[in-house]
């Protein structure tokens, strides 16, 4: 297995994507991110746009694990630390990406920044396109399952180095 990106390289690869990867005209990408693996089960993951039409970076955990709260195992048992959701930002602001909002965090297994300049133009057409669903089987809408279906998956441009854990 190749080595995992430092956290920064991935930053790096998930920006120039974000901003600067122009996605086909006929491909689509889910709404709930594109992931960069890094090291120290560590992922960050890159929503051209999201509920307000800005983007958003989230750092999580890999390969979360759970211990026992009050109601069963449901509180994270290696969350992020308290500091790595305030360093993603500030590493985004240090490199011109300003930054609109933090939430989540420590104690969880991920946190997200929104950030304020939008993302390329064809990325987030390229999840409105998905959004509209499948327009040969407009009744599946974004669960359809045809060979149509999959293949705009397969045309989107993913970011580069893209390693997969």
């Amino acid at each position: 297995m190749a080595d995992l990106l430092t956290l920064d390289d991935a930053l790096t690869a998930g920006l120039r994507w974000l901003y600067d990867t122009e996605q086909p005209d006929n491909a689509w990408m889910q709404h709930h991110s594109q992931q960069i693996h890094a090291a120290g089960n560590r992922f960050l993951a890159f929503a051209p746009t999201s509920n307000v039409a800005l983007p958003i970076v989230v750092i999580g955990v890999t390969k979360p694990t759970w211990k026992d709260g009050p109601h069963g195992p449901t509180v994270p048992a290696n969350p992020l630390t308290p500091t790595e959701l305030p360093y993603l930002a500030a590493e985004l602001e240090r490199n011109g990406y300003a930054v609109r909002s933090t939430w989540n965090g420590f104690p969880g297994h991920t946190g997200s920044v929104g950030l304020v300049r939008p993302a390329h133009l064809s990325q987030v057409a390229a999840v409105d396109r998905y959004r509209a669903g499948c327009q040969e089987h407009p009744a599946r809408s974004v669960f359809c399952e045809c060979d149509a279906w999959r293949a705009g998956f397969d045309r989107a441009a993913p970011p580069r180095p893209f390693v997969s854990a």
